[in-house]
């Protein structure tokens, strides 16, 4: 029987482990995995997959597309320049974020984001739904239950940005982890100290402290730390599920790993910014060009974020994409309240994964797998139609190149910058195809057809925790 794609002779990161393989697909859906054949298959295309790797499509669970963040500010990536380099990346699946105001319904705001995604995704995706000011809202758990039903089954809080109307209190997020209990929600997590940031900017802006550096002294590692404790109390004493975005302290990662040792349902996200890079650079000229929060940390932290990845105290790696131009960076003028945090990252996550993690011996290959593939599907209420590499599974896959290596250039890169904070960097590990559905739809860094994005809005099912399925 004739079917639509044939991969041949990669080395495939199946469930049971890296294994040499043919894939063959029809419609959309991988249909069948058999051991390498030297014999022609009967299919309409043929990928000749010889010295690749072949990883279930990548899910980068935390990106920011067309992020409005007040005074006329936007992301310099929208919905089509940021699934774009997602595709050129490897990424088949994204998870962006809803963006209404403080006491905006839950659906209305979930039915806007879908709205201005619909027709511009070049990948599949899905979305979270942002909880600013719980007490605006009315009934919040029914809202919540009935965008689960919508397929939204995630839903963000801040213990940070109280001027903004984002901060939730303790008694707030206990309900929201009561719910979770309740319907199988997960609650996700910004992790950081308001109160406390606010008390270290206002004492850093008496002492016109100026440069970058005060982007790192306002934001110590403990005022990540204090809110993740606070948080894993509550989780503790409500039973719910939360899941902690973009992780950049050591500490943290092993109050995470510590917590659900204990039996707490706590789940850990990190960064390859907090992987790979520094606090040193803040001490550049042009160090606000890396600001995000919270601030990359000490090469201690990274060392300890590998660690909890490659024993499994952290889950996912996600990059937390959220890019802007060198001219919208350059707008602070030195007032830390005015500096754009964020910075393009999804193009590059598999590359400084893989360079930074599997060539040096810190995770394995079928690990690298599940942090970019089916750990983030099996959380994100994905798994198994995404993530994984068996019949049954969209035909979502990337063809990697282990061994070729070249430098970071933003100009051949597709989100929307002038910059990368990754620029010059030498990375193997690129990916040469993706495939969505069964259809390659970037190869060698560019889209194979950019006038016709494809990705869909995927409804998405609860969350399974670390051993279930």
């Amino acid at each position: 029987m004739t079917c639509d794609l044939a991969i041949k002779g990669g080395l495939a990161a199946l469930e049971g482990g890296p294994a040499r393989a043919d894939i063959f697909v029809s419609r959309g859906v991988i249909r069948r995995i058999t051991r390498p054949s030297g014999g022609n298959p009967a299919a309409v295309r043929v990928i000749d997959a010889s010295g690749l790797v072949i990883l279930p499509g990548l899910i980068d669970a935390h990106v920011h597309y067309n992020l409005r963040l007040g005074g006329r500010k936007t992301t310099a990536d929208d919905f089509n320049s940021g699934s774009a380099a997602a595709a050129c990346g490897g990424v088949t699946t994204v998870i962006d974020f809803t963006g209404q105001g403080a006491g905006v319904p839950l659906e209305k705001g979930f039915r806007a984001r879908l709205a201005e995604a619909e027709g511009r995704m070049h990948v599949d995706y899905g979305l979270h739904a942002m909880v600013p000011a719980w007490g605006e809202l009315s009934d919040p758990g029914r809202q919540m239950k009935r965008l689960m039903t919508l397929g939204v089954t995630s839903f963000k809080f801040f213990t940070a940005y109280e001027k903004r109307g984002l901060m939730s209190s303790d008694s707030e997020l206990l309900e929201a982890l009561e719910f979770s209990r309740r319907s199988g929600a997960l609650i996700c997590v910004h992790a950081e100290s308001g109160g406390l940031i606010d008390i270290l900017t206002d004492e850093l802006g008496r002492r016109k402290f100026r440069g970058a550096e005060v982007h790192r002294l306002s934001r110590p590692d403990f005022t990540e730390w204090e809110a993740v404790t606070r948080v894993l109390s509550l989780a503790g004493q409500a039973g719910g599920r939360v899941y902690f975005v973009h992780l950049s302290s050591g500490v943290s990662a092993r109050l995470v790993a510590l917590a659900r040792a204990r039996g707490i349902k706590a789940l850990g996200e990190t960064c390859p910014q907090y992987l790979t890079l520094d606090e040193s650079l803040f001490r550049r000229a042009d160090g606000h060009l890396w600001a995000t929060c919270p601030p990359v940390r000490t090469v201690k932290d990274s060392a300890a974020l590998w660690a909890e990845l490659g024993k499994g105290g952290l889950s996912v790696v996600a990059t937390d994409s959220c890019a802007f131009t060198r001219r919208q960076k350059d707008s602070w003028k030195g007032d830390i309240s005015r500096l754009p945090m964020g910075i393009p990252g999804t193009q590059t996550m598999l590359p400084l994964v893989y360079t930074f993690g599997v060539k040096r011996g810190l995770i394995s290959l079928g690990r690298m797998a599940q942090l970019l593939s089916s750990g983030p599907a099996k959380i994100m209420g994905l798994y198994p139609r995404k993530g994984v590499i068996r019949p049954g599974a969209d035909a979502d896959l990337t063809l990697m190149d282990p061994v070729g290596a070249r430098k970071v250039d933003f100009r051949k890169l597709k989100h929307n910058t002038d910059y990368s904070p990754y620029q010059g960097l030498k990375l193997s590990g690129w990916a040469v195809k993706t495939i969505l559905r069964g259809e390659v739809i970037a190869e060698n860094g560019d889209l194979c057809a950019p006038a016709r994005p494809q990705g869909r809005f995927l409804k998405r099912g609860p969350s399974m925790l670390p051993g279930q399925g």
